[in-house]
């Protein structure tokens, strides 16, 4: 199955969250988590080679950029607009970067041990994250006239 494959079947599992240009960052993630999970089956298979961590690397540089992007984006519209469970939003933001952050290390290290757990919890995260927890926040921002 490929990236594109995986990503549209996953448009389909992600609910509206009210906001278009936060939907649209949605699926981007899903897409990198979709390109991430076709790499990890891959590395099922055969030992990662360099060319291999270099995708990783790469892959998973590109991953922390845009979700570092898009939470910062959303806090920024969250104050903005006084969004009353922000601190909540703020802490579930911070703790997924740690995981980021502790991920990093593992590549770093070249501990290929990493890459089913992550991302199965990318995919949970995801999911969860989205579908209950940004969907939240779609009739407060649909208030506000965001669309």
């Amino acid at each position: 199955m490929t990236t594109n494959t995986v990503a549209r079947e996953t448009e389909c599992l992600l609910k509206n969250v009210g906001v278009m240009e936060f939907n649209k960052q949605h699926l981007r993630l899903a897409s990198y988590a979709a390109e991430f999970q076709q790499l990890v089956d891959k590395l099922s298979e055969t030992p990662p080679t360099i060319e291999d961590w270099r995708h990783i690397d790469a892959l998973f540089g590109r991953i922390s950029r845009f979700v570092a992007e898009h939470f910062r984006h959303e806090e920024q519209l969250m104050q903005e607009y006084d969004y009353p469970e922000y601190n909540n939003q703020k802490q579930m933001h911070n703790s997924f970067e740690s995981k980021l952050i502790d991920v990093q290390s593992k590549i770093r290290g070249r501990d290929i041990r990493f890459t089913n757990d992550f991302c199965k919890e990318l995919w949970e995260w995801l999911f969860h994250h989205i579908n209950v927890v940004d969907v939240a926040y779609r009739d407060f921002f649909i208030e506000k006239g965001l669309k």
